[in-house]
């Protein structure tokens, strides 16, 4: 029987355990569960919030009825223009009372409807609207393009000689098209110059100059006093007897000198003449002239200085050109002038540069005010595109107030809109209704939440009758199923309880502190096996194998994939090993070898927990051997003990066992089937020891030399004297032998096959050996409906 039991230990999953060594274990509950939420009046109501549940979550449900109930209240608030609002308050409701409740509208559900406005060509001209409609109205809207797109396109004028001519055509520009342009500088920079003249006699003349200077060139100039500030005298005359007689000396006396002068009466029909302020040189021709005539005459200071001479002086010109041309005029008039550098320098080259122009009519009007005062001109396109005529849309507006409102903005200003409905509707007013209350207490309570913010409220009594709750459907996973409630506790603010309706895998993962990489470097020291390439060919040098024989003759004999030393080597075979001889082909022999060194590759996907899928049989490698599978009797009567001989019916007494021992269910039975070959061996069907028949379900103590006899004292030393208590007494020596081993940490296929803490503790080399052993418990699994599966994985770093 030793033979046997360490057959049992590799194909029914006997471990090792060290149950001391791991920290407390957390599973993550993948049952599925369903919700039952709300609480509704009529199943019309339950129908309606059902399609708003379906809607918002996605999730399937159904209706329930709950049965008859006593009287009940409900509490209902004011109207709230919001509905987002009213949403919010809900939610402060609820968290504030604990008590559940709905939004819901007041009075009939309106259209909605959108105005979209008549075209407009300028762009800021629909942004200066926009602004205005949404300030007079209060109506979110936006502008929209219309039409095709169009290229935008830039316009460069050549060179205009001059800033202030350049600003002058700018102006005529914008004037002339509506389109807004600016003007650079280019080229390089010139010279700044004044240009000052001679001296001019007297302050009329040098102001006459001056004038003439501004028509003939457009520079601007002034003028300005030379030398020192003399006095000013007016000149009297003796008296001239006639009335005549004066007027005819005033206009020799002009004449003569060209001073400014008139003539007083002195009385008794005498006059004299009296010159306008003067100096200088004036004041000696009016003495020549009265001293040529031998004419008395006086001259009197007035108490004022000024020059006599005088100069004009331009303002800075820039550029030799417009220089030259204030120095012309002078020189073509036989006057004295000169030009000085002033120290500055600016550009007297200038360019206009339209701002981007949309669309090919706007260009050629653009292009038309240049090209026909000949002036050179390029055209180029932006790279950017966009609408000739832009529409203003609103958004949608809930009722006829709200559009008459934003109609009459339009109308007022006579621009055409449309109106058209969305084909939605809503309400224009919502309100909070609490759940159903069963007492004044709770009314109260809703009721004071809304007193203390000063909104309304009021409450309904309500008579007896039928309640329906939406059911969900199932979830798979107690957090997801958590995450549920809360999204609906959420979304609509329902009370909820979740009901477990299958009980499903609890998940744990432990944390070896490794990573997947390190782990394979561990269990590649090993030199895993495998037999995934048995039927690959492979060839060995003819001079190290006897055929006859099918041994390997020599030591580190290469194993390669092709007859040729190029070959890659597999592995290096040893004196004895046994190999399958296909044929030889020259000095090479082609072989078949059923186990050979694993890939790190094929290593690798083995240990990875993450290749392996919770929907697949393979996931049972993980499967804890040291937590019991909560198991009904009845159905492992039924289902898997059934014609099952001695083993028929005694589905409780293994579940007993698992429970006391902390061992699976399943593997228990799977490992009395084995060993009692399906409840028909004699030791399972009782021997007599000592006058009393004694039962043994695993063999214990059924050794080789004596199985029958030595497994049948075992039995009765431990006192099993009936079947239910060999099943019990045996599971006690497979958990304290094997699932409670006081030295390893292996409860699942996997660890036995990689044990993460002592790697040269296996069960196996074979890689896929963990895999492979899922079978047989597998198997009994899928004959049940209930149980619960408690899953181990690794989690690597």
């Amino acid at each position: 029987m030793k033979k046997r039991i360490s057959i049992i230990i590799l194909c029914l999953l006997c471990v090792s355990f060290n149950f001391n060594l791991l920290p407390a274990e957390a599973y993550t509950d993948m049952s599925s569960y369903k919700i039952e939420t709300g609480r509704f009046e009529s199943e019309a109501d339950a129908k309606t919030n059902l399609a708003s549940f379906k809607n918002k979550t996605g999730w399937s449900g159904v209706i329930e009825q709950l049965g008859e109930t006593e009287k009940y209240y409900q509490v209902y608030s004011g109207g709230f223009v919001e509905k987002d609002t009213a949403v919010e308050i809900l939610s402060d409701f609820k968290s504030s009372t604990k008590i559940g409740g709905t939004v819901e509208g007041i009075g009939p559900r309106e259209r909605y409807y959108e105005l979209l406005s008549g075209g407009f060509r300028d762009q800021a001209q629909i942004k200066s609207i926009l602004a205005d409609f949404k300030k007079s109205t209060g109506i979110q809207a936006n502008y929209i393009g219309v039409g095709g797109l169009e290229k935008y396109y830039e316009i460069l004028t050549g060179g205009f000689i001059g800033e202030d001519y350049t600003k002058a055509i700018l102006q005529d520009f914008k004037s002339a098209t509506g389109i807004h342009a600016t003007y650079e500088s280019f080229g390089d920079k010139a010279k700044y110059y004044e240009i000052l003249s001679g001296g001019f006699i007297g302050e009329d003349r040098v102001k006459q100059v001056l004038k003439e200077f501004k028509s003939s060139t457009g520079i601007n100039a002034t003028y300005e006093g030379i030398g020192d500030q003399q006095k000013y005298y007016t000149v009297l005359s003796g008296g001239f007897i006639g009335k005549d007689r004066i007027v005819q000396v005033l206009k020799d006396f002009t004449k003569a000198t060209g001073i400014s002068a008139t003539y007083i009466n002195a009385g008794n029909n005498t006059y004299k003449l009296k010159t306008s302020p003067i100096l200088g040189t004036s004041l000696s021709k009016a003495a020549d002239f009265f001293a040529t005539n031998k004419w008395w005459f006086s001259s009197t200071p007035t108490g004022k200085e000024g020059f006599e001479r005088f100069r004009i002086k331009s303002v800075p010109v820039l550029g030799q050109t417009m220089a030259n041309k204030g120095l012309n005029f002078f020189v073509k008039n036989k006057w004295y002038a000169k030009t000085a550098e002033t120290g500055k320098t600016g550009y007297e080259r200038f360019r206009i540069k339209t701002a981007p122009i949309l669309g090919t009519t706007m260009l050629s009007k653009a292009e038309g005010f240049f090209t026909k005062n000949n002036w050179y001109i390029s055209t180029r396109t932006t790279g950017k595109q966009g609408h000739a005529v832009y529409k203003i849309k609103t958004e949608p507006l809930l009722g006829s107030s709200l559009v008459a409102k934003a109609k009459g903005f339009f109308d007022k200003n006579k621009w055409y809109v449309n109106i058209s409905q969305t084909g939605k509707s809503d309400y224009k007013s919502y309100r909070i209704v609490s759940e159903p209350l069963l007492d004044l207490k709770a009314v109260n309570k809703a009721k004071e939440f809304f007193k203390k913010n000063d909104w309304y409220a009021t409450y309904l009594t309500k008579g007896q009758g039928s309640f329906y709750q939406i059911v969900s459907q199932p979830f798979n996973g107690y957090d997801k199923a958590m995450t549920a409630t809360d999204k609906i506790k959420d979304l609509f603010g329902w009370t909820t309880n979740l009901v477990k309706t299958k009980n499903g895998p609890q998940l744990m993962f432990t944390d070896y502190g490794l990573t997947l990489n390190s782990m394979l470097e561990k269990q590649m020291a090993n030199n895993p096996q495998t037999d995934m390439y048995r039927n690959d060919r492979r060839f060995v040098s003819s001079d190290f194998v006897d055929i006859k024989k099918q041994i390997i003759t020599g030591n580190g004999v290469n194993l390669r994939t092709s007859p040729s030393i190029d070959g890659h080597i597999v592995q290096q075979l040893n004196n004895g090993d046994k190999v399958l001889i296909i044929g030889k082909t020259d000095k090479w022999v082609e072989v078949r070898l059923t186990w050979q060194n694993a890939f790190a590759s094929d290593v690798k996907h083995y240990l990875n927990p993450n290749n392996f899928s919770i929907n697949n049989k393979s996931y049972f490698q993980f499967l804890k051997l040291s937590k019991p599978a909560n198991l009904n009797a009845s159905e492992v009567n039924e289902k898997i003990l059934k014609g099952k001989g001695i083993l028929a019916g005694k589905g409780q007494a293994f579940i007993e066992a698992a429970k006391k021992y902390n061992i699976n269910d399943v593997y228990l039975i799977s490992h009395a089937l084995l060993e009692t070959g399906n409840g028909s061996s004699k030791l399972a069907n009782g021997v007599e020891v000592n006058g009393k028949k004694v039962y043994n379900m695993f063999g214990y103590g059924a050794a080789d030399s004596c199985p029958l006899t030595c497994g049948a004292q075992t039995a009765y030393d431990n006192g099993w004297f009936t079947p239910e208590a060999a099943i019990i007494g045996g599971a006690q020596f497979i958990s304290s032998d094997y699932i409670y081993n006081g030295t390893f940490q292996q409860d699942t296929l996997y660890k036995m096959r990689w044990n993460p803490l002592q790697s040269w503790h296996q069960y196996a080399t074979d890689i896929g050996w963990a895999y492979k052993q899922v079978d047989n418990i597998y198997n009994l699994y899928q004959l049940l409906d209930h149980y619960t599966l408690y899953y181990d994985t690794p989690k690597y770093r």
